[in-house]
């Protein structure tokens, strides 16, 4: 028996190993069969892009005629730079559709470039007249992944 001792103990620590693994896989409380929602930092609309491949976050300044835009890693857990210079959206005004073309911003304090960032922003001068609009991201590619007609909503998001 006690030549077993050794080997009853490493099985037992093997199986412990085992069951207490690392969470890294998953570190947040959900899966993504389930809907959920990561809440945007900028307290703006929230889109996902794929199965959690990366957000985008679009924020309306009604006082200053400006929609901002940040393009977030999965779970909005931090930015992410993407190499493009400006995108599109379409938004549905009642009066007809108006394309906003959103271009790069560069920030030395963080040392995002254009082509190197991750905000992005489009002049509107009618955002101040309408608290909620619907839009459609026509065609957009992140993380080498093209993402086609990805509606939403401002300011619930998708």
């Amino acid at each position: 028996m006690n030549k077993m001792k050794p080997l009853i103990f490493g099985f037992l620590f093997a199986i412990c190993l085992i069951g207490c693994g690392s969470d890294q896989q998953n570190e947040h409380e959900h899966t993504h069969s389930e809907p959920h929602h990561h809440e945007p930092p900028h307290g703006g609309a929230g889109v996902t892009l794929g199965e959690e491949d990366a957000h985008i976050e679009f924020l309306a300044g009604s006082k200053d005629g400006i929609v901002y835009a940040w393009f977030f890693k999965p779970h909005m857990s931090s930015y992410l730079r993407v190499e493009f210079g400006s995108f599109n959206i379409v938004v549905k005004r009642p009066d007809g559709e108006v394309n906003l073309k959103f271009e790069a911003v560069a920030n030395p304090g963080t040392g995002e470039t254009i082509g190197d960032t991750s905000q992005f922003v489009a002049k509107a001068e009618w955002i101040a007249e309408e608290n909620s609009f619907d839009a459609v991201l026509p065609e957009i590619t992140v993380l080498g992944k093209v993402y086609r007609n990805v509606a939403f909503n401002y300011p619930k998001g998708n």
